[in-house]
């Protein structure tokens, strides 16, 4: 096994930064300077460090040459900024500010080509692993986490970059986006590289690839999970948001893909991703059975809810077996099969890879039990689209010998069309529905929890507590003993984002709380 001095702080030997040059990556794009020591490129002013290069590139809100004299100022030795003009592309002039003086390097549609200039920068770190690149809606972050315990214990050195940051297991770094931007990527991808891992999984966001920050080309193995509404606020239509996911699958011919044939979405690309990549398909629907046919496939089958987990058969082109897991749902099996599959196409062995299931632990605040003698179960889980929350409440209820209670809410200034859809859900699945805060931001939480009401009927099941804490602790206090409670929508957050204030609350520690409470007295 892999220990933990072994797993250590990821980072840079002070000599290292002198294997990076700056004028080797311009000069890829008919830019000549003099090459000069520089440290990290960084393309948010807040991060600059004195002798880092601060790339002043035009994104989504604002514009990176506002920033240019707040970089100097902090010690950027070199900018590189987005030029408006072709005929300014490679020109150059200098900015000082505070004493210090930086030379300013002019690039023409900069904002197109800052993931390439990232990586020559770092010298393509992703050629020195093998990069797994996860995408879909929902079980990014479970299928990255699952592909590192795995990995791990089957003696691979592995790290993650999402939504619960970016490191090893046991050293995670936090990152202010589930997938970093490009120059902050390249950065991580070189710090392991360096560090000599040999597997990161990734998620990728569909604001990722539509605003450039990966390139499908550096990933090597790239797996789907599902598509359902989500980020309509950002995409418009589901059309939108289908084809940016689909972006990241069309990467070279040495690319393997993990598909889930489960997903309508992914049923339309079938006949349309290229055909000279290898190709592996999951399925928990036998029904789909037809869909594996001529191709690596992983097929669960029998799955069976139990209080310890899960436990169904395998199916595949490398062999059947009966998998034991703690995980809790079907979904999980789901996310399961893909990290096994992108083990499968690793080379480890089957067998190697089933010892290993019975003893995965649940990611943080995905589908995450607590409890205490005498009381309801508590689930603690992220689940906060209308599939995600369906299939959260589904693996729930398998699980459920009592009445099943959930406790949910809505972010604000987002996608409000999902809040009814999400209320139809609830009262679908749930005895018991208690409406709460899930970020607010800026809009009236009370009118939140009126939008998801007009998405449910049986208006009796209903509560509204617009406190979150009083929500959760409410709904644990009138639940039973063969009762379950899902609180979802906040999973692994540690704060609730109300109006302009990020105040802190940890869902986690408030249910453990709660239990630690009630066992003492």
């Amino acid at each position: 096994m892999i220990n933990k001095k072994e797993q250590m702080m990821l980072d840079f030997s002070a000599n290292h930064f002198a294997t990076f040059s700056i004028a080797k990556a311009l000069a890829e794009f008919d830019i000549t300077i003099d090459n000069i020591e520089t440290k990290h490129l960084v393309n948010d002013s807040r991060f600059v460090e004195p002798g880092d290069i601060f790339a002043a590139v035009t994104g989504t809100l604002s514009a990176g040459n506002e920033y240019i004299n707040s970089a100097v100022a902090k010690g950027a030795c070199l900018v590189i900024a987005q030029c408006q003009n072709s005929s300014e592309h490679g020109t150059l002039n200098s900015v000082t500010e505070q004493g210090n003086t930086a030379t300013v390097v002019n690039f023409f549609e900069f904002d197109k080509q800052l993931s390439l200039v990232s990586a020559y920068y770092y010298d393509k770190p992703f050629k020195n692993m093998s990069l797994i690149g996860v995408t879909g809606t929902n079980g990014k972050t479970s299928c990255c986490q699952l592909l590192a315990q795995l990995f791990t214990k089957n003696n691979h050195k592995s790290a993650i970059i999402g939504t619960l940051g970016a490191g090893t297991l046991d050293s995670l770094e936090k990152i202010n986006n589930t997938t970093p931007g490009p120059t902050k990527l390249q950065q991580l991808l070189a710090k392991f590289s360096f560090n000599k891992i040999e597997n990161v999984a990734m998620e990728v966001s569909s604001h990722a690839l539509s605003q450039n920050r990966v390139d499908a080309n550096m990933v090597d193995i790239a797996v789907f999970t599902n598509l359902s509404r989500d980020h309509l606020d950002y995409h418009g239509d589901m059309g939108t948001y289908a084809d940016v996911k689909k972006r990241l699958f069309l990467g070279s011919a040495e690319q393997v893909l993990v598909l889930n044939v489960d997903d309508q979405y992914c049923q339309s690309w079938l006949g349309e991703l290229p055909d000279e990549n290898r190709q592996v398909m999951y399925s928990v629907n036998e029904a789909n059975k037809h869909l594996l046919e001529n191709n690596e496939f992983l097929l669960a089958t029998n799955i069976v809810c139990h209080n310890q987990g899960v436990s169904f058969k395998l199916t595949s082109s490398w062999g059947n077996c009966e998998i034991n897991s703690a995980l809790l749902g079907e979904f999980n099996v789901a996310n399961l099969l893909a990290a096994m599959a992108v083990l499968l196409v690793k080379g480890i062995e089957l067998t190697d890879i089933t010892k290993c299931t019975e003893h995965l632990v649940p990611v943080t605040g995905r589908m995450e039990t607590y409890g205490a003698t005498g009381k309801a179960t508590a689930v603690v889980d992220y689940a906060h689209t209308p599939d995600g929350l369906e299939k959260a409440l589904e693996s729930a209820k398998a699980h459920c010998q009592g009445e099943l209670w959930l406790v949910f809410g809505c972010g604000g200034d987002r996608d409000k069309g999902k809040r009814p859809m999400m209320g139809s859900i609830a009262e679908q699945y749930a005895d018991h529905i208690v409406l709460t805060n899930d970020n607010p931001r800026s809009e009236e939480p009370s009118q939140i929890a009126a939008d998801i009401k007009q998405g449910i009927k049986a208006i009796n099941k209903v509560d509204v507590i617009i406190d979150r804490q009083q929500a959760v602790i409410s709904a644990l206090s009138r639940a039973k003993e063969n009762d379950m409670v899902l609180c979802a929508g906040k999973g692994h957050e540690d704060y609730l984002i109300i109006g302009d204030e990020t105040i802190a609350y940890h869902e986690r520690e408030v249910v453990r709380q709660f239990y630690q409470g009630r066992a003492k007295s």
